[in-house]
């Protein structure tokens, strides 16, 4: 995981500044699916979560993968007795479909489509929760976005050296430009 120097050289982990709360609420709130005419958000961490353990097991059934002894995380199940390099794996066997459809979970079986989509959103929300304000948020960041309240800097802005936010960045607009017409002189 990623981490970053706060003041007092303390290193502070994706877990430490809560990037997991950030992908399980996009991925409960933010994803919807399409059912005839309507659009409808499903909450999808825990499919998600039982994607990964089962595309863990086939991982490791055919010994493409190893697991620990013990979880590296509490109440962890098969995708959490990885390494850090065969959860990679595993991440890259679901986005080329190289895992078997039939036995995931709804609305990930038989759904390719959806299986990649998903996959590639949770690389996206890991860094979007890393690197944007939300974590920052703290007791508000669960509330609608007009109701946040940043409580303090964020950690990775310092990391990337981001100055904070501005209320009034110059936009855009346009190039001047000269028009010249027969008769004008320079």
């Amino acid at each position: 995981m990623p981490s970053v120097q706060h003041g007092y050289g303390s290193p502070f982990s994706a877990h430490d500044i809560g990037v997991h709360e950030y992908v399980i609420n996009a991925l409960n709130n933010n994803i919807s699916i399409q059912q005839q005419l309507h659009h409808y958000v499903i909450p999808l961490a825990y499919p998600t979560a039982i994607m990964l353990d089962v595309a863990a097991t086939q991982l490791v059934n055919a010994h493409q993968a190893q697991t620990y002894p013990q979880s590296l995380f509490p109440g962890g199940r098969m995708f959490s007795y990885l390494s850090r390099t065969d959860r990679i794996r595993t991440l890259s066997a679901l986005e080329n479909l190289a895992v078997d459809l039939y036995v995931l979970p709804s609305p990930f079986q038989n759904n390719a489509g959806m299986v990649k989509f998903v996959t590639d959103a949770l690389n996206r929300f890991s860094m979007f929760g890393f690197y944007s304000e939300w974590p920052m948020y703290g007791s508000t960041r669960f509330f609608p976005p007009d109701d946040r309240r940043l409580e303090f800097f964020p950690l990775t802005w310092q990391q990337v050296g981001y100055p904070g936010v501005s209320l009034g960045y110059r936009d855009f607009r346009g190039f001047l430009l000269k028009i010249w017409r027969n008769g004008d002189s320079e």
